[in-house]
Formats: C-alpha cells, sequence, structure tokens
C-alpha cells in the first residue's frame, strides 16, 4: 500500500514537471537562449497577422457602413465605429511588434563582433 501510494506521488510530480516544462513557451526559450534573430522573426509575424486581423475588423466595418438596418439595440454606425476602433488598436498592437523586432535585430550577443 506504501509503495502504490509512493509511485502515485512519484508520477503526479513527474507530470507536474513535465507539464511545467511544457508550459515554457517558445518566445521564452528563444528568451533564455538570447535568440534575438528568431525573436525578431516572431515579432515581425506577430505584426503581420495584427494588420491582416486590423483589415478584417475594416471590411466588418465597412459592411456595417453599408448595410444600416438596425442590429438589436445598437445602431450599425456604433458597430462601425466599434470594429474601427478595434482595428486601430490592432494596427497599434502591430506597430509594437514590429518595434519589438527593431530592437531584437540591434541586439547582439555579448562578445559578438559585428
Amino acid at each position: 500500500m506504501l509503495s502504490t501510494r509512493l509511485v502515485s506521488m512519484v508520477l503526479a510530480v513527474g507530470l507536474v514537471l513535465v507539464l511545467q516544462g511544457c508550459a515554457e513557451t517558445s518566445t521564452q526559450r528563444m528568451i533564455n537562449a538570447n535568440d534575438h534573430n528568431g525573436l525578431a522573426q516572431y515579432y515581425t509575424q506577430q505584426a503581420q497577422e495584427l494588420r491582416e486581423k486590423a483589415k478584417r475588423w475594416e471590411t466588418t466595418a465597412e459592411y456595417y457602413d453599408k448595410h444600416s438596418e438596425p442590429h438589436g439595440k445598437t445602431e450599425p454606425k456604433q458597430h462601425a465605429a466599434h470594429c474601427r476602433a478595434i482595428a486601430q488598436n490592432t494596427l497599434k498592437a502591430a506597430d509594437e511588434a514590429d518595434a519589438l523586432a527593431q530592437e531584437h535585430r540591434a541586439m547582439h550577443p555579448h562578445g559578438m563582433i559585428q
């Protein structure tokens, strides 16, 4: 009975350790490894994806502009304004991701000669 509990505890601890290892994101691994090139590529990709999302939000806003029939309690113009605000915030996030990518491109590991 004691050995069964011990085996169960060891398995539970092992599972927790495995899950913690899996919880580390790819960006965390790149940060830990000083992989600035990888981080620059990651942030560049994020910026591109965010810009694509912003375009979809802008398209949704245009839809509400063209279809002015009411949708529930909110007027179409309010929906369009809301979608445009999301698009603008998403573009701002894309700009921030671009800035992070640029910062990482400028970083070199200590001791490296350019």
